[in-house]
């Protein structure tokens, strides 16, 4: 009986305590192409989660295969494979808010560390960008969240990002060459 009521006080005062949101420091641009070990744009042909033992207990990752379709900088493979902290596995579920999802066929801008953390994209999710084609079979790129980048010279700026209205995002070429051209002078400096 008292454990009944000490299990219903503990659940009263998880309940009445704020929940957070996942929160990490805006990167720029040229933060973004400056701290990534590879820069590519590809397509998810894989996503498995897997199940991790640590000293701790078991957790769980998934591990995304991206099929390269542009190795802009840092790479030359034509698979990357980056692993993310949480999933699903034998019907138990492990998550951190705002954690990047993909489905096989997504096609991503993807900024990344190699060094193993709980997201290797760079910024914790900022590096990471959608590919969509629009109606006259132009890529285009937009921000993980489906926003239309237009100025990605003010991301991680109060500036807006966003193209202006009636703008169409930016085209993966556009990006690609500003992501090259911004890569060249970080190397430079």
């Amino acid at each position: 009986m008292f454990a009944r009521w000490r299990l219903a006080a503990l659940l009263l005062v998880c309940a009445a305590l704020p929940s957070f949101a996942t929160t990490y420091d805006p990167v720029t641009f040229d933060e973004l192409v400056a701290r990534a070990d590879m820069i590519f744009v590809g397509e998810v042909v894989d996503v498995r989660p897997y199940p991790v033992s640590t000293s701790d207990g078991t957790i769980i990752k998934t591990r995304v295969v991206f099929r390269v379709q542009d190795p802009i900088a840092g790479t030359s493979s034509a698979l990357e494979v980056l692993d993310f902290f949480g999933g699903e596995w034998g019907g138990e579920g492990m998550a951190i808010a705002e954690m990047p999802r993909f489905a096989v066929g997504d096609r991503r801008v993807v900024f990344a560390y190699r060094s193993p953390s709980i997201s290797p994209i760079v910024g914790f999710r900022q590096g990471l960008f959608q590919v969509r084609r629009d109606s006259r079979g132009v890529d285009r790129v937009l921000t993980l969240d489906g926003a239309p980048l237009g100025r990605p010279e003010n991301l991680g700026t109060r500036a807006s990002a966003l193209p202006p209205i009636g703008t169409p995002a930016m085209s993966l070429t556009g990006f690609v060459a500003l992501v090259e051209r911004t890569a060249g002078d970080v190397r430079r400096r």
